[in-house]
């Protein structure tokens, strides 16, 4: 099966080069096109919102179509309006000629500029913008060679070899409901998540377990991501995202070179020692989130300031009205509204001085 010739595209290329296709899967990275090709450069970012460990029967970590889906329309806003099963290249082209550019599911075996071609049939995405350009972001590597964003011409014989019955999605972008308390919902969801990660553990796994690695890897790397476009850049999570990723290697190595299909038990310890760090990690980021909203507001009502001045300062002693005294009204508002109270040993010289640490502080003992 020749490969079509691969093409760069006004619309549809520069959109590829921002998307975080590296943390996303086949379904999630051409609907992340679609979210960034309407709202601009990082919108399909907040997909890695939610840190969650959902669960599919088999058990499986959750990534079917429906679930993908249903995600994008609550954190995308992409609304599915129509869809239309069974067709082939011929209908595609006139469809997309009537609607615009389609959300194509498709089987891999059949798509040539995929390294699937020919040789593993598995569910895939594309986007076809017009009745000749197919458009995919998906990236990952493969046995057979590596899959990186693109955009592809096909003439009309290619298309119809390729696709003899597809299912084609037409979305509406909708407005996003605003969710207040993001991080303080991740930390609840993965706390009461524990029962079945220790039940999901104790299951029987063959090579579905490799698939679930990778997902929970990407779906972490994305998180970071999304923090870090929300202005809460955490080093924290992105190293544990590289320890994911590093889990996911391991365990198709291991795979591979198993006889017997059963995951090797350094395998199993340490997946049970990420999940179980996923939910420390969420309860963190959680307790950091409101501890910094805290500080801020007190020091927004103490030394009379607005918010962005509040945010941008660095110290206490570069804000206008601050004293001693001042300090400790903030201080004393802080552990009211944390219900918590500083130590002795945690009134260090950059405690009473660097915002940040003073928010560090606070995150530490809400967190206990």
């Amino acid at each position: 099966m020749t490969a079509p010739a691969e093409t760069y595209d006004r619309r549809w290329s520069p959109v590829l080069e921002t998307v975080r296709a590296d943390a996303l899967d086949c379904f999630q990275a051409n609907l992340a096109v679609l979210a960034d090709q309407h709202g601009g450069a990082g919108t399909h970012l907040a997909l890695g919102a939610p840190l969650r460990f959902d669960l599919e029967p088999g058990p499986r970590v959750a990534s079917s179509m429906p679930y993908r889906l249903a995600a994008a329309q609550e954190l995308l806003g992409l609304r599915v309006t129509r869809r239309w099963d069974g067709v082939d290249g011929a209908r595609l082209r006139a469809l997309v000629a009537e609607t615009g550019p389609l959300y194509v599911i498709a089987d891999a075996h059949r798509l040539a500029w995929t390294p699937y071609a020919g040789r593993r049939h598995t569910e895939h995405t594309f986007l076809l913008s017009t009745s000749d350009t197919v458009v995919d972001a998906y990236h990952d590597e493969t046995p057979w060679g590596s899959c990186r964003p693109g955009v592809w011409r096909l003439s009309p014989a290619e298309m119809d070899a390729m696709l003899p019955a597809v299912s084609a999605l037409r979305f509406n972008t909708e407005p996003v409901a605003h969710q207040p308390d993001v991080l303080a919902a991740n930390a609840r969801a993965m706390a009461d998540a524990i029962p079945a990660i220790d039940a999901y553990l104790s299951a029987d796994h063959g090579e579905g377990l490799v698939l679930d690695i990778w997902l929970l890897g990407r779906s972490r790397l994305l998180h970071g991501a999304w923090l870090a476009r929300n202005d809460q850049p955490s080093p924290e999570v992105d190293e544990h995202a590289q320890a994911w990723l590093t889990l996911a290697s391991k365990s198709y190595v291991a795979w591979r070179r198993s006889r017997t299909g059963t995951p090797p038990a350094a395998v199993l310890d340490d997946l049970g020692r990420l999940l179980h760090e996923d939910a420390a990690i969420a309860t963190r980021l959680a307790a950091r989130h409101t501890a910094r909203a805290a500080v801020l507001a007190a020091i927004q009502e103490v030394l009379r300031v607005d918010e962005p001045t509040a945010r941008t300062a660095t110290t206490l002693r570069e804000l206008p009205n601050y004293n001693s005294f001042r300090l400790v009204e903030i201080i004393e508002r802080v552990e009211a509204r944390l219900a918590v109270a500083l130590h002795d040993d945690d009134l260090t010289p950059q405690t009473l001085q660097d915002i940040d640490a003073l928010c560090a502080t606070f995150a530490r003992r809400a967190a206990e």
